[in-house]
């Protein structure tokens, strides 16, 4: 899928702001963000969550999610890449231990024979990024494995992202293909996102401070 220049700058950029932080903050950071997604009425009733794994230094760990998320009683999905359609396709994960296995460069990935789950199937997601903006655009890594697998879930369906409060800018560019997310969890705010379509038309959004510290 084509990459923008000013994209291709966004994410160079924000990948090394993200790297450059103080190592021993991003734990408190990270602890932060994960508390205000524990605290959404959407995660907290969805039955079946769509988490990822973190693959790269700069990506947000999720492992403490997936294991609430899991305690709590709920279906976990994490994607799988497809290298040969390129896409992603859903694997539930009752045992991280047992279910995730290093795939190419040693990322973790459901094993192949992990229960597949449809994308219908999901009550609530959280997508990976590099760059987000107010009115829920965001920046991936290019490949465009989100924007394919998004629209695929039930319409209504919340799709939340964790960044730094970095990976948080004023606007970014969009095209047609881009996937809105509803909401961006920071350390410091919840914003939570309103538009009618990709690419920034007729949006806006609203910010609080609640959550846990």
């Amino acid at each position: 899928m084509p990459t923008t220049p000013a994209k291709k700058r966004i994410r160079r950029e924000t990948i090394a702001a993200i790297l450059g932080q103080d190592p021993e903050a991003r734990p408190d950071l990270e602890a932060r963000m994960l508390g205000r997604i524990r605290e959404l009425p959407s995660y907290r009733a969805a039955g079946v969550v769509l988490l990822y794994i973190k693959a790269f230094p700069e990506e947000i760990d999720v492992g403490p999610l997936l294991a609430d998320a899991l305690a709590a009683g709920k279906r976990v999905a994490c994607p799988r890449v497809d290298r040969g359609a390129w896409d992603l396709t859903l694997h539930e994960i009752r045992d991280p231990e047992v279910d995730l296995r290093p795939g190419t460069l040693g990322i973790p990935e459901p094993r192949p024979d992990a229960a597949p789950l449809d994308p219908g199937d999901i009550d609530w997601a959280l997508a990976p990024g590099v760059a987000f903006d107010p009115t829920g655009n965001r920046v991936g890594r290019g490949a465009g494995h989100y924007d394919r697998l998004l629209p695929k879930l039930r319409p209504g369906v919340e799709v939340w992202a964790l960044a730094f409060d970095r990976q948080v800018v004023a606007t970014l560019p969009a095209e047609p293909h881009d996937f809105p997310i509803t909401g961006i969890a920071t350390p410091t705010r919840l914003i939570e996102c309103d538009r009618e379509g990709p690419g920034g038309q007729s949006a806006s959004s609203h910010e609080t401070a609640g959550g846990s510290a």
